[in-house]
């Protein structure tokens, strides 16, 4: 990668890049509006990773009660590959750690090994499956958690 990584917390008027950026990496993907929504909830915090002054990744971060649920997590399809992801959710996993000391859960397609190896990298592990979870196409989704070094909590 030629240029570096900035990873910060996302601008209000960031919605439309974070639009353009879940256009380009979800079979369904949220409008701006829906973004906006949920950054106006009081509940959800969104990162966005910076190159050269372009939005090339973004995660999207719900916090209730103690816990953290990643609503998304996406990166350009031009620049995949290149250590953003791994970036941006070290990032977000640092940053919401004190709002979330019962973790962090996901759901990730069940086909999607990439991103199941980036998580459990960065600490994830596998606790179950719901079944038909995804429409587009029709597939699994593996739950998958974390919990911030040195808390204590409920096992999932």
């Amino acid at each position: 990668m030629s240029h570096e990584v900035v990873v910060r917390e996302a601008a209000g008027a960031q919605q439309e890049a974070l639009a353009t950026l879940e256009a380009s990496s979800f079979d369904i993907p949220w409008s701006a509006d829906a973004i906006r929504a949920l950054l106006d909830d009081g509940l959800t915090r969104a990162w966005v990773a910076v190159v050269a002054g372009a939005v090339v990744g973004a995660a999207l971060v719900r916090v209730v009660a103690g816990e953290g649920e990643l609503l998304r997590i996406a990166v350009h399809p031009e620049a995949r590959r290149q250590g953003i992801a791994h970036a941006l959710l070290g990032v977000v996993l640092s940053a919401s750690a004190d709002a979330c000391p019962l973790g962090i859960h996901l759901e990730v397609r069940a086909s999607n090994v990439a991103a199941r190896h980036l998580y459990a990298r960065q600490g994830f592990i596998d606790h179950g499956r719901r079944r038909d979870y995804y429409q587009a196409p029709k597939e699994d989704a593996i739950l998958m958690h974390w919990r911030p070094a040195g808390t204590r909590g409920p096992r999932v």
